[in-house]
């Protein structure tokens, strides 16, 4: 069985690290997969690796740069440059005259945007597909998630990509959401509405995380407190969608003095955090393994306040750390905490009702009513070996 996934992109955005993690699983599965990818080589992959780059000749590099480069225009004209991602999928190489296409069984999607495959060749291919939802993108107009173009999406040309999309979602198409919240979302759309679609949580490779305890973390990241912290952090944690503005409100409420901020991800400014007068530390964006780790690990609880979200790894990753999550109702995270057990779910979007949930859990946590095993446990369910079973499951299916 030979499989080729297509994940493009940035070989650190969060698309292709959960299609790496499962490629890496179904090697070790002695699967031969491939990923085919349209960022730059990296000096430390190897063939090993088994991840191709199709921008490998100078023609192909400027080719790409072009189809960008147009794709930019567009966003630039309808969107005034947003910060959260959009695509078209117009522009990009056309997969089914690349070679390694040819050589497969099997074509798994992850993402094909921002210049990389266009979507008129998904027409033409003439093999099982199986495409893994990591967002909105493969049902919307051009957004990644419909809050940050809300205007947009109900506009003339995110009609017209909707319905450029349905046209060329022809064959033997299979839908994988990596949520039920995703799930309904796309079998709501104009777009999936009369395709099949399954469910297969994300993945996450338990393997990079160690049991430390929250002394030996908190020694790691030079983080010396007797307050509780608060771990808040994504890739862009101030954007509508994640909830920041509520967070900030929620903040606004409690009582600073108990608390101790520990923020990640790449934040615009500190400007909210300075004015409400929390002590806190920003860690930026965060590269490295271990500190990853230390970071989960120093924390008391995570804040998870997205309001659209497929299924960020991050809450996941603090949980399998040990670290309880405080997230939202009808969201994808709320499929996976369990209220007043190994976290809280608030009821409603709401920065009162988050503030609540954040002084219920400190408090829990306060006198040690919380075992802090109880997240770690459940998380083992989302390995990437044990997700990689249920895809190897669905490929045989597929290609019997």
């Amino acid at each position: 069985m030979k499989v080729l996934h297509i994940a493009g992109g940035s070989l650190s955005n969060g698309a292709f690290k959960g299609a790496n993690i499962l490629h890496k699983a179904l090697l070790n599965a002695n699967i031969d997969s491939k990923i085919l990818n349209d960022s730059l080589p990296e000096k430390n992959l190897t063939e090993n690796h088994k991840i191709i780059f199709i921008n490998n000749s100078f023609i192909k590099k400027i080719v790409n740069k072009i189809f960008i480069y147009l794709e930019k225009i567009i966003k630039s004209i309808y969107l005034h440059s947003p910060r959260e991602t959009f695509t078209i999928g117009l522009f990009g190489f056309d997969l089914t005259k690349l070679s390694d296409y040819k050589d497969a069984d099997l074509i798994h999607i992850h993402w094909l945007n921002q210049g990389f495959i266009n979507i008129k060749s998904l027409s033409k291919i003439n093999k099982p597909l199986i495409w893994t939802m990591r967002d909105m993108w493969a049902f919307t107009g051009g957004s990644h998630y419909e809050m940050d173009f809300e205007k947009y999406e109900k506009g003339i040309i995110s009609t017209f990509m909707k319905n450029y999309k349905k046209k060329n979602y022809k064959g033997n198409f299979q839908f994988v959401a990596v949520s039920d919240w995703l799930k309904k979302k796309a079998k709501e759309s104009v777009v999936l509405n009369e395709h099949n679609i399954l469910k297969i949580d994300n993945n996450i490779d338990l393997s990079e995380f160690n049991n430390i305890s929250q002394r030996e973390a908190r020694d790691i990241l030079n983080i010396n407190t007797k307050k509780q912290i608060i771990l808040y952090g994504a890739q862009n944690p101030q954007s509508k969608r994640k909830g920041w503005k509520i967070f900030i409100e929620a903040l606004r409420k409690i009582d600073t003095s108990k608390y101790y901020l520990l923020i990640f991800g790449n934040f615009w400014s500190d400007k909210e955090l300075i004015d409400i007068g929390i002590e806190y530390k920003n860690l930026g964006y965060i590269n490295d393994k271990n500190f990853l780790n230390a970071t989960y690990s120093c924390a008391d609880l995570f804040v998870a306040s997205s309001i659209e979200d497929a299924w960020p790894k991050t809450f996941a990753e603090a949980m399998y750390c040990g670290t309880p999550v405080v997230c939202f109702k009808n969201t994808s995270l709320a499929e996976i905490v369990d209220h007043k057990i190994d976290g809280y779910i608030v009821e409603d979007f709401n920065a009162e009702k988050l503030k609540d949930g954040i002084n219920w859990l400190s408090e829990e946590i306060k006198n040690k009513n919380l075992d802090r095993k109880l997240p770690k446990q459940k998380i083992l369910n989302f390995d990437s070996n044990v997700i990689a079973k249920k895809y190897i499951n669905l490929y045989n299916e597929i290609l019997s």
